[in-house]
């Protein structure tokens, strides 16, 4: 399997681990694994980013985090198990109550008072399951080009036979052979990321399309239909709840750290601030 044709789904460039800056990190344990995350800046508030499938945290987030300079709040980074700086041994597919308890588990050992949540791509599942069984810990979510659930079936009921069939080998390798962690499994749960009616949001969603699939030699129709339902899907995000505000990123598209990581700090801060109301 082809790493470029595996990073598409999630937008995954694979300079990651290497490209890492050095930082000092700080672990903790979270059922038997050794999570790895940073910090900086003080505060009650602390906002914290949350990478999507198959990138760790610093590969994600590197230019907002060295550009942002968190004045009265914390901002914080992890890697999830087997990404990055924190390990696994034994790595396996993990479902999304796993993954949303790993993170639970960082936020206790952080002694975090009013949290803020910043999650990327497959990242949005983990922060609005957290954000579902803790709703009084969570007091903001900043999704940035996150997925939704609704994606998956849309583009099985539209792409055709041999685009789906490329969908279903990248979601396959992902789950079996990468991140160990599994799309399907986490598209089927609309019930678990059911968040608070007031609990402000914040949805930036890309302005430009994201087409690295091309690289699997998928059609254009089908890249149409790629484009399109994640586009519809952003559209049902931007409906979470009765306090949700949507953004179009104009000059990013998916790997938005890469070309305006300035909108998520502007975007950060501003969510930051009416946690401290």
């Amino acid at each position: 399997m082809n790493k470029l044709a595996a990073a598409v789904l999630i937008g995954a460039t694979f300079s990651g681990h290497a490209a890492q800056h050095q930082h000092e990190y700080q672990y903790t344990e979270v059922a038997g694994k050794k999570i790895a995350y940073a910090c900086q800046g003080e505060g009650k508030v602390t906002a914290l980013l949350v990478s999507g499938m198959g990138l760790d945290a610093h590969t994600t987030y590197k230019n907002t985090y060295h550009n942002a300079n968190p004045k009265g709040y914390r901002l914080c980074f992890y890697d999830r198990a087997g990404y990055g700086e924190s390990q696994y041994d034994n790595p396996k597919v993990r479902t999304m109550t796993e993954l949303r308890d790993e993170l639970a588990g960082l936020v206790k050992h952080l002694k975090v008072e009013s949290l803020v949540l910043v999650p990327h791509s497959f990242g949005g599942f983990v922060a609005r399951a957290y954000a579902s069984k803790y709703p009084d810990k969570v007091k903001g979510l900043v999704l940035i080009d996150t997925v939704h659930e609704s994606w998956y079936d849309a583009m099985k009921a539209q792409m055709s036979k041999s685009g789906w069939d490329t969908m279903k080998m990248i979601i396959n390798w992902e789950r079996e052979h990468n991140s160990f962690e599994d799309f399907e499994e986490a598209s089927s749960h609309s019930a678990l990321y059911t968040i608070k009616a007031d609990l402000p949001v914040t949805v930036l969603s890309r302005g430009i399309p994201h087409v690295t699939i091309r690289q699997t030699k998928m059609s254009y129709p089908d890249i149409d239909v790629y484009t399109q339902t994640w586009n519809d899907a952003q559209k049902k995000l931007a409906t979470l709840n009765q306090n949700t505000e949507a953004v179009t990123m104009k000059y990013a598209s998916h790997l938005f750290d890469e070309s305006d990581p300035w909108i998520a700090i502007k975007h950060i801060e501003a969510m930051v601030a009416k946690a401290r109301l």
